[in-house]
């Protein structure tokens, strides 16, 4: 009878097991950095801490350097549901969620501290209702470095800015601050962005540090000119679908674990800066570090550039961004 009630407890701890709350949410997650990337590691910490939280209720299985799909193709998987789970550039997610182009506007953010403070707090939390009212659930923000400036002149100043073509990623806004500074835009998609430097079909492009020593552009530039211009800033976004089937306490693990680990991922992509920097200089690329009063200059130059996209963002979330900012400084 002993044996007959041992066996009974383990079939229903069996079926409990596989059919009930204990069988395991397995979740895609998608990125487009490569393996040992800020981006990848941030996603890895993430990985390790929900599966921790969770005691293995959850495991999340990583897909990074566009192994799902484009950028593009990442983010319409997400917010179809092909995909559960991807960390992707707020520029990208912008074409789906217009007012995200807030974040590309140029000189926004006087400082990494103030800009952290910002989309963690209250103004962050209007932008992901924009983000939910599109189908994403968005757990929490990272970080992809400032942008910065690649050329073979040196870019202190709009006349110099007149004097190059810089290539410029295919979206009004860029486009647009390239012209306030000074210079020619040339539309180019990403992946062709080495061939256009080294063909001098442009002379010059903005990323960040990270992807002048990815691409290994420092072999065709001669300059990097530190402009801080704006931030490469990736939300890591959920299937609202796939979110409102999990249970609240899976739910309550994926927000702490992100909590607790996006602040790790942020100081990862700050160490890695001056890496990017001493690999840059290693291989004959000039970084050049702006005064205080040529980055004034710049930003001055750049302030047409809010004005003409405030309609786009909307006033009244453009002008709350302004207060906090400004209450922050």
């Amino acid at each position: 009878m002993k044996k007959l009630w041992i066996l009974v407890l383990l079939v229903v701890l069996f079926i409990s097991l596989t059919m009930g709350g204990g069988a395991e949410t397995v979740i895609k997650y998608a990125h487009n950095q490569q393996i040992g990337s800020p981006q990848d590691e941030g996603a890895r910490i993430f990985k390790e801490k929900v599966e921790e939280l969770s005691g293995g209720q959850v495991r999340i299985d990583i897909y990074p350097n566009n192994q799902l799909g484009s950028l593009r193709e990442v983010i319409e998987s997400v917010q179809g549901g092909q995909i559960e789970m991807a960390q992707q550039p707020l520029g990208m997610i912008a074409n789906f969620v217009p007012v995200l182009n807030i974040n590309d506007l140029p000189y926004l953010y006087p400082s990494e501290d103030i800009l952290w403070k910002v989309l963690d707090g209250p103004m962050g939390g209007k932008l992901n209702e924009y983000m939910y009212d599109a189908g994403f659930i968005n757990l929490g923000y990272h970080s992809g470095g400032p942008k910065q400036f690649s050329a073979n002149i040196p870019l202190r100043t709009t006349d110099d800015f007149s004097k190059v073509n810089l290539r410029a990623m295919p979206a009004p806004i860029v486009i647009a601050t390239f012209e306030a500074l000074g210079s020619h835009p040339v539309p180019i998609e990403f992946s062709e962005l080495y061939n256009s430097l080294q063909q001098r079909v442009v002379d010059g492009q903005e990323n960040p540090m990270q992807t002048v020593s990815m691409l290994h552009l420092y072999e065709v530039q001669k300059y990097v000119t530190y402009t801080n211009h704006s931030w490469m800033i990736y939300a890591n976004i959920v299937n609202k679908r796939f979110w409102d089937s999990l249970s609240t306490d899976v739910q309550r693990v994926m927000l702490q674990a992100m909590k607790e680990t996006a602040p790790i991922q942020r100081k990862i992509m700050r160490d890695a800066e001056q890496d990017y920097i001493q690999e840059s200089e290693a291989n004959g690329c000039e970084v050049i570090m702006l005064s205080p009063n040529e980055v004034d200059a710049l930003r001055k130059a750049t302030l047409s550039v809010h004005e003409k996209f405030v309609d786009i963002i909307g006033r009244d979330l453009y002008d709350s961004f302004i207060r906090e900012i400004e209450s922050l400084k």
